[in-house]
């Protein structure tokens, strides 16, 4: 049993650390004194940190090397909820004396896949659509199977030959490649909730309703609201993380592009070679820029900040490669994905959350909506242009001092009176 006190929110319960070449297994579940663990749409596998006080020199003894095997078992006895999870400690980060009393050890902890992908190297030919190579890599090469949720990608089929790299690197390598008709592109994820993968488009996280009923707010004088709920969806801490900096965007292809795509076959070019991110995401007057700023007469949208150029050489009877299209026109989506990936930097927060309301159901936030209530500055009136739907692109799960808290960081597409044009939530929770 872990050393817990009964009003803990959780439990660690029979973690078991285990080196089966050397017919090792202890628990470990008194050592934890804190542990984080880490979701990404970014990162197809979950990663953490966790902290141990060892006062019998138990992990001196072991000459740890960081391949040790841990399962991880985490009970909410108050929703008689266990939560289980395999990982490798795969890397001492840190190890501090604690005078004649032991060590504090900082671990670094990842799910399987990481190592594998250390190990392997792959030069094969890969031919489908971006969901189909992607499934295809996590099966043969990892024994995980992948999820593809909602409308799948406009690529065609297509044949890639990896070049000796690893398979996380063909999976990163094709996700790129792929993106929805709108040019809105594509997350390859791990969720803490589920064994398999996922795959899933911009355009569904954000045309998905948020999944909390009860928006999550900051406010103070919510904590002493006698409603339990009220409570455990108050917003503890919240950082602003946007860049506001309309040059880097400009720079990154975050507003205006040009991209020029001519095809050595049929010497043809394509016509719609400009590309403004208003076209398909564009709140308005809450707008990702400032549309009437004027440079020498000109607005943003006047200029090319961004001009690339790109020759391909295939007709439409050829079997496709990573970089053809069959329609000349669907290669500016490249230019559109990227810049919609640029745009999420724009409005992005960081917010901290009770965690235990959601740690005993199956909800997964990762890749989902949720609904953010924020103030005015200096009132408690509500901010109807910070407030509304915020897309979820990482979380941090920590479990320390009897604590289980979530620190959440998310991205905001839309505002809360104009939904975006092209793509965006329906059925608003309302602000009263």
């Amino acid at each position: 049993m872990s050393q817990v006190s009964a009003e803990s929110e959780f439990q660690f319960q029979n973690v078991i650390l285990s080196i089966p070449e050397k017919d090792i297994e202890i628990d470990i579940s008194q050592t934890i004194v804190e542990l984080t663990l880490f979701e990404s749409v970014n990162i197809p596998y979950i990663t953490g940190n966790m902290v141990c006080v060892d006062t019998e020199f138990a992990f001196e003894e072991l000459r740890m090397d960081g391949t040790e095997r841990l399962e991880l078992v985490i009970v909410a006895q108050e929703y008689d909820y266990t939560f289980e999870k395999k990982f490798i400690i795969t890397r001492t980060i840190g190890k501090t004396k604690m005078d004649e009393t032991g060590y504090a050890y900082n671990f670094y902890i990842a799910e399987e896949m990481f190592f594998i992908d250390v190990l392997k190297k792959v030069s094969n030919a890969y031919t489908g659509t971006p969901s189909q190579i992607i499934k295809n890599v996590f099966s043969s090469e990892f024994d995980r199977e992948l999820d593809l949720i909602g409308k799948t990608s406009a690529q065609s089929a297509f044949t890639y030959i990896s070049p000796y790299i690893s398979p996380l690197a063909v999976i990163e390598t094709i996700r790129k490649r792929a993106s929805d008709r709108n040019g809105y592109p594509f997350f390859v994820y791990a969720t803490l909730k589920e064994d398999n993968l996922r795959m899933k488009s911009l355009s569904d996280m954000i045309e998905t309703d948020p999944i909390n009923s009860i928006p999550f707010t900051f406010s103070n004088a919510q904590n002493y609201k006698p409603d339990r709920k009220k409570q455990l969806t108050n917003i503890e801490f919240m950082q602003d993380l946007g860049t506001n900096d309309t040059v880097e965007m400009l720079m990154n292809g975050a507003v205006q592009n040009q991209y020029n795509v001519l095809n050595l076959s049929t010497n043809k070019r394509n016509q719609n070679n400009r590309f403004n991110i208003t076209e398909i995401l564009d709140a308005k007057d809450d707008s990702i820029y400032n549309k009437n700023l004027k440079i020498q007469e000109k607005t943003l949208d006047q200029y090319d900040p961004n001009v690339l150029y790109r020759i391909v050489n295939h007709t439409t009877m050829d079997e496709l490669g990573y970089h053809d299209e069959q329609d000349l026109e669907m290669h500016i989506n490249k230019m559109k994905s990227n810049a919609l990936n640029k745009a999420l930097d724009k409005k992005k927060i960081s917010i901290v959350l009770p965690g235990v309301l959601n740690f005993y159901e199956d909800t997964v936030f990762i890749g989902e909506q949720i609904m953010i209530n924020l103030p005015r500055p200096g009132n408690n009136d509500l901010d109807k242009v910070t407030s509304g739907p915020y897309v979820v692109l990482e979380i941090k799960h920590k479990f320390s001092e009897n604590k289980y808290s979530q620190a959440m960081t998310c991205s905001k597409l839309t505002n809360s009176t104009d939904k975006t044009l092209a793509v965006a939530p329906t059925g608003y929770t309302s602000y009263e």
